[in-house]
């Protein structure tokens, strides 16, 4: 992406327990009306993506310039979603996140982020038989052992991590070997830490098959949690699948029940 085309210099992503905690924390943060507000749980994107943007500029401490700055407010089953596509992404080198890529792929995140919101309550503009295609194709994609499968796939070797240091984490994804690594430098080597992750982002910029990613946190638990797509890990995305695909049941045995009474063998 081009410098210019960007709309923020930095960001933040909050996840909230609910749609409601979501709410709630956006109406805090705009009290004062400083930021423009894209609410894309309101008004879902066409691709299925639900989420609330604050944008706004920050004045710096150091030059007194001003920044723009992004702030992304999600509950956990729309994050669910947002890293099922990631993933998805990554071991597919598709770019479903810009609405390119295979377009079963891409009805099927559109037609199961609809259902989603219905688990969350919310009472979004009807999308006609979205749950009859998020389950024809979620079974025609094999969505249950693609997802298991790459969570086994990848081998994470976390070399020099200690649990109760805090600091900067380089991530290194090679999907050739199918491995993850996580370097760990404490906050006083985040010169180090820079200079390594420039040497790896240049490899990743000539190789598809590579991702690096420089994150602080706490702890390499909270780097999987708020980076789950990085380890694969779409066990809530499957777990609200699996909700959504019940739902579904009721309504064939109903049928049934229709079908043996009408022929006399109920």
């Amino acid at each position: 992406m081009k410098l210019r085309n960007m709309q923020d210099i930095a960001g933040c992503r909050a996840i909230l327990s609910s749609t409601k905690n979501v709410n709630k924390v956006k109406r805090e943060l705009n009290k004062k009306r400083e930021y423009r507000v894209r609410d894309h749980i309101k008004r879902p994107k066409p691709d299925g993506y639900r989420g609330v943007h604050l944008i706004g500029k920050f004045k710096s401490k150091e030059n007194g310039n001003y920044y723009p700055v992004e702030i992304q407010l999600r509950s956990r089953i729309q994050h669910s979603w947002a890293t099922a596509v990631e993933i998805i992404d990554l071991f597919t080198n598709q770019a479903l996140k810009s609405n390119e890529g295979k377009q079963d792929w891409l009805d099927f995140f559109k037609y199961i982020s609809h259902e989603f919101s219905k688990l969350e309550k919310i009472n979004n503009p009807l999308v006609e038989n979205s749950l009859a295609e998020s389950i024809r194709l979620a079974s025609k994609l094999g969505v249950y052992k693609k997802f298991e499968g790459y969570a086994g796939s990848l081998k994470v070797i976390e070399s020099h991590v200690k649990r109760e240091i805090e600091g900067y984490n380089l991530v290194q994804i090679d999907f050739v070997a199918q491995t993850v690594q996580v370097t760990t430098f404490p906050f006083e080597k985040f010169e180090m830490a820079t200079k390594e992750y420039l040497k790896y982002e240049k490899r990743a910029a000539e190789n598809t098959k590579y991702v690096v990613a420089l994150v602080s946190s706490q702890s390499i638990d909270n780097l999987k949690e708020a980076y789950p797509n990085y380890f694969a890990d779409s066990a809530l995305f499957v777990y609200n699948l699996r909700e959504v695909e019940s739902k579904n049941i009721p309504k064939q045995e109903n049928r049934l029940t229709k079908w043996f009474a009408s022929a006399g063998l109920n």
